[in-house]
């Protein structure tokens, strides 16, 4: 019984988050000008992850004082209701839906038939597949829809502002390879970065390897544990392999607790309770620092 009315106060308490916080947030929201054009920020969205990806495309460029060329890639289940809403937060938004994204895709993974396949069979490898092969410039932001920001960003802001070609990435409390690190290492010749994760990642484009990729499923695609981290794995594959950069300092939070850490710049939300807690303390937070911006304090 306790257990049956704590799940129900969270959950209430994240309807009042998302329903009055986090849209209050997103109407406050004022676009910084003008608008950066490298690197690009990349979003992959559902129809249920859309409205909590608003949110943290406002808390972005709150925290970063700018205006960020937006990539919201949708994976085919995003209504026009919705778009439209993206559209009225984010004007100049790249909307790609994912009939767009299946036709380019096909043609750009023609000679990588395994990338193609797990493009086919989970949502998620649209992350890995086509950020890369959207993305304009010669860098782009991975950005998941579920990470807030709370504070500055100054290491990303420093790796936008030089033009850096190291890649980075969001620190995770334990590895979560679509096998693990030994078999990747051996067959792949390359020492994997710890505890990758790939909420939040600073990518040149030019460590993004397909060959590598196909490689690597083609070794695994029938024996992988967890073939939901196929993404995951690649990514943190290319920017070993890469080997310039590393981990995001620990401000850069992924927490499985109630709360976010003092001082933390972000906070990636994960877990079972991951969007109820988003709404219950990201939101009121977002909410605080546009309302603080606004009043001029």
């Amino acid at each position: 019984m306790l257990t049956f009315l704590r799940q129900q106060a969270r959950h209430g308490c994240a309807a009042i988050g998302r329903q009055v916080f986090a849209n209050a947030a997103i109407a406050l929201h004022r676009r910084p000008a003008p608008q950066m054009e490298d690197p690009t920020v990349h979003m992959l969205v559902s129809s249920r992850t859309w409205h909590a990806g608003l949110l943290a495309a406002v808390a972005w460029e709150h925290h970063t004082g700018r205006r960020w060329r937006f990539f919201i890639h949708e994976d085919g289940t995003v209504d026009d209701k919705a778009r439209r809403r993206i559209r009225s937060v984010l004007p100049d938004v790249r909307l790609v839906p994912r009939g767009e994204s299946d036709a380019k895709l096909g043609a750009v993974l023609s000679d990588h038939p395994h990338c193609l396949a797990q493009r086919s069979k989970h949502n998620l490898f649209l992350k890995f597949s086509d950020f890369a092969a959207f993305a304009p410039g010669d860098r782009f932001i991975v950005l998941d829809s579920d990470v807030i920001f709370f504070r500055p960003p100054a290491e990303i802001l420093e790796w936008a502002d030089r033009g850096s070609d190291t890649c980075h990435y969001n620190e995770d409390t334990k590895e979560k390879f679509c096998i693990p690190r030994p078999y990747l290492e051996e067959a792949m010749g390359v020492t994997m970065w710890p505890r990758f994760n790939s909420g939040l990642v600073l990518v040149p484009k030019a460590a993004i390897d397909w060959d590598r990729a196909e490689k690597l499923l083609s070794h695994f695609e029938q024996t992988a544990h967890h073939p939901q981290f196929f993404e995951q794995t690649l990514y943190a594959l290319m920017g070993s392999a890469w080997g310039r950069g590393g981990a995001l300092p620990r401000s850069y939070e992924i927490s499985w607790g109630y709360f976010r850490q003092r001082g933390a710049v972000c906070r990636h939300y994960v877990g079972a309770f991951k969007h109820d807690l988003l709404y219950i303390e990201g939101a009121p937070l977002a909410l605080a620092a546009l309302v603080k911006k606004r009043a001029g304090c």
